[in-house]
């Protein structure tokens, strides 16, 4: 996971002696998946990725539970703190819950309709009902933009209202990567009903498997996990990289005279 390149939506990796290296494109900078296992490879490692990355911000993802605790202080050395941990959840058997409100239409959106969904996501993931300033717009709707070639965006309105998004990775094995509802539209149902569409799609058309990400300890996770999404399909950790941290080994020190 990670590790192919998707050119289509600007997403290019390669593999390195350390890992894989993948460019988001535009100015969503790199992330390195490293893939080393002893902590004296790391400081080489992230050199690498800096050297190849040139003034690019670069985030490292260290995936399988037990290597962050074995890579963590030679990781924090070289200047990357801990950041949240991420969880892919697959969904084992029939959804548990899908209730939501009667009158909900669950739509997808093209080229068309992109500005509006950019506009609700940011929204729901701002916490906010004001809507985002012309400049954060433009950023969202530039990375959607690309991702139209792999990426289904659905929107969720109830009597014309918007009041949810869902994004997805189509495919055999598909991922729900975004999934937010309005403030006000809360605590009614809404996220799990939008799920429950996305699964009655998906296996209508034969998809292999439908898998969920999200911030590990959340409480979105914990509502996936009531949903039946209890299957752990792949976890990592991010470590942003602080790129002025100087790396190599420890330079011996001058005895005192």
């Amino acid at each position: 996971m990670f590790t192919t390149s998707a050119p289509e939506i600007g997403y290019r990796v390669e593999e390195l002696r350390c890992g894989h290296l993948g460019e988001l494109g535009g100015d969503m900078g790199a992330r390195l998946l490293l893939g080393v296992d002893a902590p004296d490879q790391v400081p080489a490692a992230l050199d690498d990725a800096r050297k190849l990355c040139g003034p690019q911000e670069i985030t490292v993802w260290v995936d399988e539970r037990a290597r962050p605790a074995r890579l963590d202080e030679a990781l924090r050395s070289c200047g990357c703190q801990p950041g949240t941990a991420t969880t892919h959840l697959a969904l084992v058997g029939p959804m548990a819950d899908r209730r939501g409100p009667e009158h909900l239409v669950v739509e997808n959106v093209g080229q068309a309709g992109l500005a509006e969904w950019a506009t609700v996501k940011l929204q729901c993931f701002g916490d906010t009902e004001s809507p985002p300033a012309q400049e954060r717009l433009a950023v969202e709707m530039a990375v959607r933009q690309a991702e139209l070639a792999l990426v289904d965006y659905k929107l969720g309105t109830i009597d014309g209202e918007p009041v949810a998004v869902l994004a997805y990775y189509r495919g055999s094995d598909q991922l729900v990567f975004k999934l937010g509802t309005r403030l006000p539209c809360r605590h009614r149902g809404i996220a799990q009903a939008m799920l429950g569409h996305w699964v009655d799609a998906g296996r209508a058309d034969g998809c292999r498997s439908m898998i969920i990400n999200a911030e590990e300890h959340g409480q979105p996770a914990a509502l996936y996990r009531r949903l039946g999404f209890v299957d752990e399909v792949y976890w990592y950790r991010k470590y942003p990289f602080e790129r002025n941290v100087m790396l190599g080994p420890p330079q011996a020190q001058a005895s005192e005279p």
